[in-house]
């Protein structure tokens, strides 16, 4: 394929995620899942494109509203124009002008000469807009988001937590009990020097990753791509799981392998998900690693299991994701109150379900990747208020850093008959 075409396919298909995004309400993950599912060849230059897009959001909106009226723009137009602006400023590898003409075809083709007419003036118009500094054009975040973080933990840490927005993330790896450390030495591994403790867990961040998805070490589970942030809440455990282990939102299957290796002898676990696809997904994870476990699928809220019978409960909620914002972009402009207070209501839910599946003396281990206190800590206090048998051990907030992401986790404990 020319590069040309390679270069406009990039656009082509970046527009068709980002309308995706707007119109049916799935994440930016589920449309790389999907474009990693095709046979088009520059997969990561067009999920390049679409970090820089939303990482930017706010300033190429602002820049529409600036250069034309964008409610006289259509979406598929106005989308466009956002995506070439993102590249003429922020993807150093393609010459603006060649970004320019390649968004003038692709809107010709949709749109017919007017359209490309259209893209063509605007883009130039931002081009040759002297209020631009381009060197000092930073990465956004919705004001609500900040104004929160702020307020929970300080203009410092809020800063801190938004200054790694604009970053890529790392490529993280674990290490497998038994595996020899040195065969990571094609990737040019650096050990992963925690600011907490990970335990005997470990892992090592990548310089270079060709070639890490197709090697045998991630095809037969001897390393599994995972940041260290999803250690944290297993280590604040003081002991060795035992008995009957659930995980209740266990796919991808990451923390329920990490789990069997820190469980007793003779421990058994149930990994549940409540999509099939998931669980499939789930299955070939814990095929790979080796690690029996039974399966189903079923929604935490009402899992078709037998009450008080597991003493120890992982549950892993789905959340607002906020603490994992520089792998997903997307995020903090899905972020509301009213979407807040509906995962609060859904993670309650599962806690209530997990708590009456525990065994008197029981734990279980709560934990989320977001920031959010109503949906970490207030979701604790509100459990503990209604259930008098529970207390807490002990909890952590992580905050997102250079190595590796944001958490939270609390160890909770029914108390013994």
């Amino acid at each position: 394929m020319k590069t040309s075409r390679i270069s406009e396919g990039v656009l082509e298909h970046a527009l068709s995620a980002l309308t995706a995004w707007e119109n049916d309400g799935v994440s930016l993950d589920d449309c790389l899942d999907d474009l990693r599912s095709g046979d088009f060849p520059a997969k990561a230059a067009v999920a390049s494109l679409l970090f820089e897009y939303f990482r930017h959001k706010h300033f190429l909106d602002s820049l529409l509203i600036k250069h034309a009226r964008r409610g006289k723009v259509n979406q598929q137009m106005r989308l466009l124009v956002s995506l070439a602006a993102a590249q003429v400023f922020f993807q150093t590898g393609l010459p603006w002008q060649s970004a320019v003409n390649i968004a003038v075809d692709t809107a010709k083709k949709l749109r017919g000469p007017g359209g490309g007419a259209f893209v063509n003036a605007i883009l130039r118009s931002y081009v040759r807009d002297d209020s631009i500094d381009r060197t000092r054009i930073p990465a956004d975040c919705p004001p609500l988001l900040r104004e929160r973080w702020t307020k929970a933990y300080g203009a410092e840490q809020a800063a801190a937590i938004l200054g790694q927005f604009a970053s890529n993330p790392p490529i993280s790896v674990r290490l497998r009990p038994g595996v020899d450390a040195s065969l990571l030495a094609p990737y040019d591994p650096t050990p992963f020097e925690p600011d907490f403790d990970v335990g005997d867990f470990r892992f090592f961040t990548l310089k270079n990753t060709a070639g890490l998805f197709s090697d045998p070490l991630v095809l037969d589970g001897s390393i599994y791509v995972q940041d260290p942030a999803t250690s944290m809440g297993l280590d604040l455990l003081d002991f060795k799981p035992s008995g009957a282990l659930l995980d209740l939102c266990a796919a991808p299957g990451g923390k329920t392998i990490m789990l069997s290796e820190l469980a007793a002898p003779r421990a058994s676990i149930t990994a549940a998900d409540r999509s099939r696809n998931r669980v499939s997904t789930l299955n070939v994870n814990l095929r790979r690693a080796g690690v029996k476990a039974k399966t189903l699928v079923a929604d935490a809220r009402e899992l078709p299991l037998p009450p008080q019978s597991f003493d120890f409960i992982l549950a892993d909620v789905p959340c607002s994701n906020t603490g994992v914002i520089r792998r997903r972009p997307d995020v903090p402009w899905r972020f509301s109150k009213t979407r807040l207070s509906e995962l609060a209501v859904l993670q309650h839910a599962i806690l209530k379900s997990a708590v009456a599946l525990l065994r008197p003396g029981g734990v279980l281990l709560y934990s989320t990747c977001s920031l959010e206190p109503e949906e970490n800590l207030g979701r604790v206090q509100l459990l503990l208020s209604e259930y008098p048998a529970l207390s807490l051990v002990r909890e952590r907030t992580l905050f997102p850093s250079a190595v590796h992401d944001g958490a939270f986790s609390a160890v909770i404990r029914l108390a013994s008959d």
